[in-house]
């Protein structure tokens, strides 16, 4: 069975933490299904990208896929208006060829709010598993209304890693957020918000396309 080959392009570098949650759901739908991903970072090219055609060229030169997804954060609350604008956005920039391999992920409001709901993987990624205070996560079916949601998640790994003065200041909180993601061992929570259903919807529908013409 031929390897599928899947490629993400995101709005900047650090939302490359949204590759854990992809390759989760991948593994999860389709566990037969042998799979590698990469994450398209253009920053090294004499000449970066700067609008979806022109990064979808060069994603098939230097990150050949099967599957694109495409990522947008939603930026705003209003979940079913905002979906569909972000959706309708990255498809009219697509040839009809390219829409059968193209996911978008968009997440409301922003990729933060993805990682707000496992307190055990914001304390190994804080450096500090003793925590035993309270972490103040919004509820799963509330994540979605959470204005501020990537302030949010770093404010509480700060306040999580225990540290103080200089030590907090030498603290790589976009790193935690990565490794926030990489301690999540199991995202079917996000199956209670609607954007991550939306995203694994059209998964479903683009998986099937590619099975049915290999």
């Amino acid at each position: 069975m031929r390897e599928l080959r899947f490629t993400l392009i995101a709005d900047g570098s650090s939302d490359a933490t949204l590759m854990r949650i992809i390759q989760w759901s991948m593994d999860d739908l389709y566990p037969n299904c042998i799979n590698t991903g990469v994450f398209a970072d253009f920053r090294s090219l004499q000449k970066p990208p700067k609008n979806l055609k022109d990064k979808i060229r060069d994603a098939y030169h230097y990150y050949p896929f099967d599957i694109l997804f495409v990522h947008r954060d939603a930026e705003s609350t209003d979940t079913k208006q905002i979906l569909d604008f972000r959706v309708v956005e990255v498809m009219k920039q697509l040839s009809d060829e390219e829409k059968e391999k193209t996911v978008c992920v968009v997440p409301v409001k922003m990729m933060e709010a993805w990682l707000l709901f496992n307190t055990e993987a914001i304390k190994k990624a804080a450096g500090n598993r003793n925590y035993n205070k309270n972490i103040n996560l919004p509820s799963i079916n509330k994540i979605e209304k959470e204005k501020q949601p990537k302030e949010l998640l770093h404010n509480l790994l700060k306040e999580v890693s225990g540290l103080k003065g200089r030590n907090l200041q030498k603290f790589n909180v976009n790193q935690a957020v990565h490794l926030v993601a990489e301690y999540i061992e199991d995202f079917s929570p996000l199956r209670n918000l609607e954007a991550f259903n939306r995203f694994e919807e059209d998964l479903k529908i683009t998986i099937s396309n590619f099975l049915e013409k290999r």
